[in-house]
Order: structure tokens, then C-alpha cells, then sequence
């Protein structure tokens, strides 16, 4: 077993690989004051002309790796992106309201949720949000997925110490979980498809549960 101690720093390799992508310009990071199990800050890069969203990732999950089944151990390294539509506001004074806030809050409580129940992420796992405030949507979970946007050079890191992946985070309704459970990742991603369901997280998008055949 690998001790935590001796695995390398993932800022810096996550630092490195955004270098590619992005002008240091564009970053904005909101640093996390009281870390809990680990630190998880959340990058921001706000949208551009090839950009039409805003892009949000963890960076501080992979810091420790996850509980993962043996034979995916190459799955144990893992961050979170989640993508906001344009008129979203990323201003920290505007944080004191839940409906700018809670894609952040969400992200922050994804990064650490498995390393303090001792499980994993990976592909269609499915977590809940937290309905303590009161938002304008009613959305029910996040659905972790691969991302349908961003270009897998980048939803991918691999170095000689680690491998990282980064899961899109999807916000779906109870009807939504519901269908997933019950017929499976595949068959949800297939009536998103049908409806024109964008990674782009739309508060007021079409439940494509509501909308099908019993």
C-alpha cells in the first residue's frame, strides 16, 4: 500500500498541465480558509471567445487517493470540473447569495466526500446535493461523467508519478437518479441526448424524465 506521505503534490502537477491551456491571466482561485481532510481550492477561468462558459475544477481531491477496487487502481487519482453558463457570476461578493454560490459548495463537498467515507468516484457514480439553503433550482444530485466538451488531452494527466482523471460533474433531478438507477448511466445519457441536454448546467433545463413514456 502506498503511503499518502509519498505521493506527490498534485498542484503542482495540476499547476503544469493547465499551463497548456489557459494564460496564468485567466486562473482565478479561491482558496480554501479550513480544510477538511484535505485542501481543495476551486479554479475558475471565466468564459472567452473559444469559450463559452465558465470552467470550474477542483484541485486538492487528488491530493490522496481513493478507496478504489483493486483491479482499477489506476483509478485512484481523480478532480472534478463542472461548467457554468456565461451570465453565471464568479464575483465573490455575489457568494453570499446560495444561487451563485452552491456549484462551488457542491464542488468543495465532491472533493472531499471520498476520502471521508473511504470510497471512490469514477464513471456514473452518482452523490447527493446539499438542500440546506435555499436555491432556484431543484435539481437532486450530481452525476459524475466523462465530458462531452472539454478535449480528453485535457480531462487527463499522466506523469510519472501519478494519473489524474476529471470527472464532469451534471446536476440531474430525483426523477433523473431515479432512471439511472434503475436502467442505467447509459440509458439516461441517451434521452439527455434526445432533449439537447448540454454539460453546461442549465437551472431551468427540461427533466427528460417527465417528458418520457411509461
Amino acid at each position: 500500500m502506498t503511503d499518502q506521505n509519498d505521493i506527490p503534490n498534485s498542484v503542482e502537477i495540476i499547476d503544469e498541465h493547465l499551463d497548456d491551456f489557459f494564460d496564468p491571466a485567466e486562473i482565478l482561485v479561491l482558496h480554501e480558509k479550513e480544510s477538511e481532510v484535505i485542501h481543495s481550492d476551486i479554479y475558475i477561468f471565466k468564459p472567452a471567445d473559444h469559450r463559452n462558459y465558465h470552467l470550474l475544477l477542483t484541485c486538492g481531491m487528488s491530493a490522496l487517493a481513493m478507496k478504489v477496487p483493486d483491479d482499477l487502481d489506476y483509478l485512484k487519482f481523480a478532480e472534478i470540473t463542472m461548467l457554468l453558463p456565461p451570465d453565471w457570476n464568479p464575483n465573490y461578493d455575489e457568494f453570499v447569495d446560495e444561487n451563485n454560490y452552491w456549484p462551488i459548495k457542491a464542488l468543495k463537498q465532491l472533493s472531499k466526500y471520498p476520502h471521508l467515507n473511504h470510497s471512490w468516484f469514477g464513471y456514473g457514480h452518482t452523490v447527493p446535493l446539499d438542500k440546506t439553503n435555499k436555491v432556484d433550482h431543484t435539481f437532486d444530485s450530481i452525476i459524475l461523467l466523462k465530458s462531452m466538451m472539454l478535449p480528453g488531452d485535457f480531462t487527463y494527466i499522466e506523469t510519472n508519478e501519478k494519473e489524474i482523471y476529471f470527472y464532469s460533474a451534471i446536476p440531474i433531478y430525483k426523477e433523473e437518479l431515479e432512471y439511472k438507477l434503475e436502467k442505467g448511466t447509459n440509458q439516461l445519457l441517451e434521452l439527455f441526448q434526445q432533449f439537447d441536454i448540454s454539460e453546461i448546467v442549465n437551472v431551468n433545463r427540461v427533466n427528460v424524465c417527465k417528458h418520457i413514456k411509461k
